[in-house]
């Protein structure tokens, strides 16, 4: 239990998409509901976790923390009120994955695709509402979810300043990476952004990564594991990280 005698509440909301990205938050339900925080750090807090789709959710409770996978269609207007309610109801919002994070493939849509030909207009859900944290990923490791809840428990940690900026930033994907490491010399040639692409648009061309342009969904996910593109965002969008012991004014 918290300082205050309460267990952390957590609200898992899918809008929908491929599910990938709530898959792996459902596999990371297990270990979430043992409890979360840092046991070094002398308290691993109980769990409290609901996971619910955006069109059946209660939006008369409130919520620590809200977990939302898939991006908002702007012409939805029911589900972009919701949005905007489960905002209110949430002290701390995490876009997970490239779709809620940055749009991801579904920025490609244009409209007529069943079931609803008006879904079009795709976007990151920090066009609607306010994002405390993104974590791009096509989809990110289940152990991503658990790691990140754990830090904004303890209030302490490196994936806090990563993602706490890439809540600030519109856009992230190979072309970003080229523009901002690789063309300006930054790269170390690790490898790490070719290990991580989803998609195998980036390739290794004399120890310098190199973007297959037809093969990028714009997913992100090869720049938030660059080193050095992580210490640029970090610069650009500089963000104070929010914590569970804020929020609740501990």
């Amino acid at each position: 239990m918290g300082e205050d005698g309460r267990a952390v509440r957590i609200l898992h909301i899918d809008i929908g998409g491929c599910e990938g990205c709530a898959v792996t938050v459902l596999r990371a339900l297990p270990l979430i509901r043992q409890g979360v925080g840092l046991p070094r750090g002398g308290t691993l807090l109980k769990a409290e976790v609901h996971s619910k789709y955006l069109g059946n959710v209660d939006l008369n409770r409130e919520y620590d923390i809200a977990i939302v996978t898939g991006s908002i269609c702007l012409k939805d207007e029911e589900f972009v009120e919701k949005l905007k309610k489960v905002r209110e109801i949430s002290k701390i919002l995490v876009a997970f994955g490239s779709c809620a994070a940055v749009g991801g493939v579904t920025l490609f849509a244009r409209g007529g695709q069943l079931p609803k030909p008006e879904h079009m207009v795709w976007q990151p859900i920090a066009v609607v509402v306010d994002v405390d944290y993104a974590v791009p990923g096509c989809p990110p490791a289940p152990a991503a979810v658990k790691a990140l809840l754990d830090q904004i428990v303890s209030g302490r940690g490196l994936f806090l300043n990563i993602f706490a900026s890439a809540a600030k930033a519109r856009k992230f994907s190979g072309y970003d990476l080229m523009d901002d490491v690789v063309l300006t010399g930054l790269c170390v040639g690790c490898g790490a952004c070719v290990l991580s692409c989803p998609t195998q648009a980036l390739q290794m061309i004399d120890r310098r990564p190199d973007l297959i342009p037809e093969k990028c969904i714009r997913c992100g996910t090869c720049y938030v594991r660059c080193p050095r593109a992580t210490q640029v965002l970090m610069r650009r969008f500089p963000a104070r990280p929010k914590t569970l012991r804020e929020v609740r004014g501990g």
